[in-house]
């Protein structure tokens, strides 16, 4: 299906075709105020409104804008829980610069499906950009402040990065680095192949910036979203779907069949050692990421920079930041957006492949399949580099434009392959029936304990707003509200681990360690793997006097050795309230730990 806006008489269609010719343009100062956090009213009031330009000039010139096939409702799911979630986030000020940039991307988005401009000119114009940003990245490694990277990469990228006088104006994260990188390397090498003379040495030598950036970032997430788009490109390209079963069979068969003897030969290996390291640290952040989104599964916990504090406060019970985001697309949503982001993610990546399934199959020929393939494979390598990191949906909200813009690429590319059909849109209704029934079927059969995690939700939310930020101090009055919903959600579950996890918090910062006791036990039995349970019951133990029954949960956590610390900190802390009787029970309980 076209897709193209649909054209009627009017007096403002000068203005709209004015707007048209600039319409790439009218979505950057949003992108510009959402990445650089800026939150003055008057200059988001004004890049709001140049974003909306061309779409006020469409409808003085009654003109319908193109309607992105299949993924409008997932996009409109995902703004409805971004806003969301900066309605629950504790501040505010943390959430409005992501949503500011959601909104610039898919500004972008939807530029891309209404622009006259060839989809060749945007994507030379992005590799163009992904240049700019692979030479900054590249040329200004060895003056970043990585400590944190060793190794041969590393070095390497310091000895190149030194040619270069230091011009450095913000240290990017190597992980970030990569994903704004890694999705037009594909683009990147198809315009190379299919321009010639100059315009194909210019863009062999951006293909070759865009890899070699990409290398010395060393993210192993981005080098597996390459490697399996690579495949996915290489099957793909096979005549018959016989070859491409066979060979997808056979590297499967040989991945498995090598894994063991090389992983069992370079066991000694310092570099297998710092990824499997990477890794079990990467499993530890998803579990606790998980068990945090079933305290706030609706909702979510707040959109942007909130997840730093809510992490620690109430899946790691310390009342520093520890982790920044959770290194992982669909948690990163979930917690962001909450259950309708999730549905719009699912959304999303549901209808944008349901597409390119279908102009894969539409026919078209080398030069133009080639684009397309290049086109829909770049968000490819983010979607499967999302699956160990989510920079996208971090504090380097900057890399979220250029996954939109790829996507907005590849419709653009698209949709000029398919043919409109009334079939379609009835399959469309029907999609959106078949969802809409299959979530009252839930809501149904889900019944009271459904509706007992959405008030256990509400509680944490107020709770959230009540005990964050630390330096203000408890808000009473929304502490209050957060206690009678969790008490709601107790009435219809007795059993509902969020809300007796949370009151046994609160009962057990009050001081009344018997009521937390008792509360915490009960979630231990639903929960005994949820690393916040072990560490609050393990508490009310300790703080109840029952040494014998808190050490072993407190061997328990992930890293007991922090746990001595936090303890030595506790020691101090009960003396300087008069409490020596809990001084005494931490001293002896850090003790304890510290012996294997």
């Amino acid at each position: 299906m076209s897709g193209r806006p649909v054209s009627r008489p009017s007096l403002f269609s000068p203005i709209a075709d004015a707007a048209a010719r600039w319409e790439l343009l009218w979505p950057l100062p949003l992108v510009a105020v959402g990445v650089a956090g800026i939150t003055s009213f008057p200059l988001v009031v004004g890049a709001l409104t140049l974003a909306l330009v061309p779409w006020l000039a469409r409808i003085l010139a009654r003109r319908r804008p193109s309607r992105p096939p299949v993924v409008g409702g997932g996009l409109a799911l995902l703004t409805a829980g971004a806003l969301v979630g900066v309605g629950v986030s504790y501040d505010r000020t943390l959430s409005w610069p992501a949503l500011l940039t959601l909104l610039g991307s898919l500004a972008l988005f939807f530029a891309l499906l209404n622009t006259p401009t060839p989809p060749r000119r945007v994507g030379v114009a992005l590799v163009a950009v992904a240049a700019l940003g692979a030479l900054y990245f590249v040329g200004q490694y060895a003056y970043f402040d990585y400590p944190q990277e060793v190794g041969r990469l590393a070095r390497l990228g310091r000895f190149t990065g030194s040619l270069l006088p230091d011009l450095t104006f913000f240290t990017p994260h190597p992980n970030a680095a990569a994903a704004f990188l890694e999705g037009l390397l594909p683009l990147s090498l198809v315009l190379a192949a299919q321009s010639r003379r100059i315009g194909r040495l210019a863009g062999g030598a951006t293909a070759v910036l865009l890899a070699y950036g990409l290398l010395i970032s060393g993210s192993r997430g981005a080098w597996l979203g390459l490697a399996a788009s690579a495949a996915i490109g290489v099957m793909l390209a096979l005549p018959n779907w016989k070859w491409r079963a066979a060979l997808s069979s056979g590297a499967v068969a040989l991945t498995l069949g090598l894994s063991y003897p090389l992983l069992h030969r370079l066991s000694g290996n310092p570099l297998l050692g710092s990824l499997a390291e990477t890794f079990t640290s990467r499993l530890i952040l998803y579990r606790n990421s998980l068990h945090l989104l079933k305290d706030y599964p609706l909702t979510g916990i707040g959109l942007g920079e909130a997840f730093a504090m809510v992490y620690s406060r109430y899946q790691l019970l310390i009342r520093v930041p520890f982790l920044t985001y959770p290194h992982q697309l669909f948690l990163a949503v979930g917690l962001g957006y909450g259950l309708l982001g999730v549905g719009g993610l699912l959304w999303l990546l549901v209808g944008f492949y349901r597409f390119v399934a279908r102009v894969e199959r539409a026919g078209l020929d080398l030069q133009a399949r080639s684009f397309f393939r290049a086109a829909w494979l770049g968000p490819t390598v983010s979607f499967v580099h999302g699956l160990t990191d989510s920079p996208q949906f971090s504090d380097s909200r900057w890399t979220m434009p250029v996954l939109f813009a790829l996507l907005g690429l590849a419709v653009m590319t698209g949709r000029e392959a398919l043919e409109q059909a009334d079939e379609e849109r009835r399959r469309g209704r029907i999609g959106w029936l078949l969802s809409l029934g299959l979530a009252l079927a839930l809501a149904v059969g889900m019944g009271r304990p459904l509706l007992a995690a959405g008030c256990a939700n509400l509680g944490a939310v107020y709770q959230t707003w009540a005990e964050l930020p630390l330096e203000e101090g408890v808000q009473t009055v929304e502490l209050r509200q957060a206690v009678r919903w969790f008490e709601q959600a107790l009435r219809l579950d007795p059993d509902q681990p969020t809300a007796n996890r949370r009151l046994g918090m609160i009962a057990s910062d009050r001081g009344d360690f018997g009521r937390a006791v008792a509360l915490l036990e009960r979630v231990y039995r639903r929960e005994p793997g949820n690393q916040a349970t072990l560490k609050a019951l393990g508490l009310a133990y300790l703080w109840s006097g029952r040494l014998d029954e808190a050490e072993p949960l407190l061997r328990r956590l992930d890293e007991p050795g922090e746990m001595v610390e936090e303890l030595n900190a506790w020691t101090w802390w009960w003396r300087t309230q008069g409490r020596d009787d809990l001084s005494a029970y931490a001293r002896e309980m850090a003790d304890r730990l510290s012996t294997r």
